[in-house]
């Protein structure tokens, strides 16, 4: 089906519209998540006691680019590398709760409503870290699971948001321009916290942050709405257009979760165990990143906040070029769904894989050391044509829901990476034990990429028909019992062939043909076809 006109959209067509609200409110999401990671380096006061610049000043001849560099790094607070992990992992302690219940409100009462308060929560959460931080580790630890519940909500509902908004065809795109968000989130927050420090102390880092959130989310209940049939500003072309190509596969009102179809389904645990591996990877490289620059690379934290947001730029910039070349193939027929999805993916997890297994050859070369950190944090751009939208892919009814469940077990490698850095790393800042933590991620990265390989799917699964999964099972067994109360003597084999492709007339036979070959229909051709109209079953 071809989009209309940007003329007949009024040059502005509104579900990029939303895709760019959701993006900006990713960017608030992010810097409220990560700006812990570098403001803790100017938090903390340097334990000169331990062996920590050992290795990169002895062995790699690095001078200490931190000292007598005019750089607030000298913190107050007396916090040892295992305390800094639980600080910058409790986030996720949070976060893992809000998940399940985040997508399944969404998709109940509206995404719109459950991002929008989640991130005003967030926003008043993010203002009361450095007073938290002045009480007491316990405190601020307590603050961020907080910041993680109210932002375990986000991701999710974003999810059910775009399963309403994001044609088929134009999925790809819709949905790496909102999460690419969490990149450019990542590259402002690092260079911005450390303009802040340097300026206005780390306090005001969250402070600053905090409060331009709260305009984003003025801005997002003024400008948004739930779905197309809410929004009064938008074309009715457009809105046509949106509900046309989304078709039979999302049900106006929310069905009940097929939770046992759900649970026995691989392309679903395709997406599980791919989110896992991926946040395992990516949670190191966000979170230690830093702590790498400073004490492996020896960098100041001006350009330690360089080093660490660039790779993050090019995750961006790779990710909306993956998404568009994914799109176009896809509409120009040269790929399915499911092989875009398997090939995006294996780039954004074998790619990284690679480039931490190499790190562990390359340790004393600054320069190849960056190259491979910016190369592995690029490539990672890929997921969101990979796994990410694959939610959306086999179930636009419970999109939400799938992603809460998968990202639930996604935030477990969000506080354990960190802390494994941290007990391993603990007062032994050395190559040897940094290798440790590269052959762990390098591992869990390819398990996972080949894990999607084999069982994920970009085909929609017949239990996101709720009713006609239901009704197959029902004609299913009518037809068993039938069959086995019918004599064998009084069912005589037809000697003409064509009767025999007709069937054997039994009712509860010719439903069950007819109910699979509406299945059929739903399930195996590919609803991404510009030729294809599904008007075998509405499940209205």
């Amino acid at each position: 089906m071809e989009p209309p006109t940007l003329k007949e959209q009024r040059y502005v067509p509104k579900r990029y519209v939303v895709a760019l609200m959701s993006f900006l409110g990713m960017i608030c999401n992010y810097m409220l998540r990560v700006n812990i990671n570098l403001a803790i380096v100017a938090m903390v006061k340097s334990d000169n006691s331990t062996n920590s610049s050992s290795d990169a000043q002895e062995i790699c001849g690095f001078e200490d680019e931190t000292e007598g560099s005019g750089d607030v790094e000298e913190g107050e607070f007396e916090w040892d590398e295992w305390t800094q992990g639980l600080i910058t992992g409790s986030f996720f302690w949070g976060y893992v709760w809000t998940q399940i219940p985040g997508g399944r409100l969404g998709e109940v009462f509206g995404a719109q409503r459950v991002l929008g308060v989640s991130m005003t929560s967030a926003s008043l959460f993010s203002l009361v870290v450095p007073p938290a931080a002045h009480a007491g580790s316990t405190v601020l630890i307590v603050v961020r699971v907080l910041l993680g519940i109210s932002e375990g909500a986000t991701f999710p509902a974003t999810h059910a948001l775009l399963s309403a908004w994001a044609p088929p065809l134009e999925r790809s795109t819709l949905s790496t321009i909102i999460y690419a968000g969490s990149q450019a989130g990542t590259v402002i927050a690092f260079p911005m916290a450390a303009a802040i420090i340097d300026s206005l102390g780390w306090e005001a880092v969250f402070y600053i942050q905090g409060s331009m959130t709260l305009v984003w989310c003025a801005l997002w209940f003024l400008i948004i709405a739930d779905t197309p049939d809410k929004d009064k500003r938008m074309t009715e072309v457009e809105r046509d257009y949106i509900k046309a190509a989304i078709g039979h596969t999302k049900s106006k009102k929310p069905p009940p979760l097929p939770l046992r179809s759900v649970l026995t389904s691989l392309p679903f645990y395709a997406i599980l165990v791919a989110n896992v591996g991926n946040n395992w990877g990516f949670f190191t490289l966000l979170t230690d990143l830093p702590l790498y620059m400073k004490n492996m690379l020896m960098q100041d934290i001006k350009t330690n906040a360089v080093l660490s947001g660039m790779p993050y730029l090019g995750m961006w910039m790779f990710s909306l070029l993956v998404s568009v070349v994914a799109d176009k193939t896809m509409q120009a027929g040269m790929l399915s769904t499911g092989a875009v999805r398997k090939i995006a993916n294996s780039i954004a997890h074998l790619g990284p894989a690679i480039c931490l297994f190499a790190l562990t050859f390359v340790e004393c070369d600054r320069g190849a050391t960056i190259a491979l950190l910016f190369t592995a944090v690029t490539l990672q751009g890929g997921i969101y044509t990979g796994f990410m939208v694959n939610h959306v892919d086999i179930s636009p009814n419970f999109a939400g829901t799938l992603f809460g469940i998968t990202n639930a077990f996604g935030t477990i490698p969000g506080w354990l990476a960190p802390m494994t850095v941290g007990a391993l790393t603990k007062g032994q800042q050395t190559f040897e034990q940094w290798r440790k933590v590269f052959y762990i991620s390098t591992g869990i990265f390819t398990f996972d990429a080949l894990f999607f390989l084999i069982f994920s799917s970009g085909d929609v699964q017949i239990w996101n028909y709720v009713e006609l999964e239901e009704k197959i099972r029902e004609a299913t067994a009518k037809s068993t019992k039938a069959k086995a109360s019918t004599p064998k003597l009084e069912a005589p084999k037809s000697k003409n062939k064509k009767d025999k492709k007709k069937g054997s007339g039994n009712n509860a036979d010719g439903e069950e043909d007819s109910l699979k070959t509406q299945a059929y229909d739903i399930y195996i051709l590919d609803p991404n076809r510009r030729d294809y109209t599904n008007k075998a079953y509405s499940p209205e």
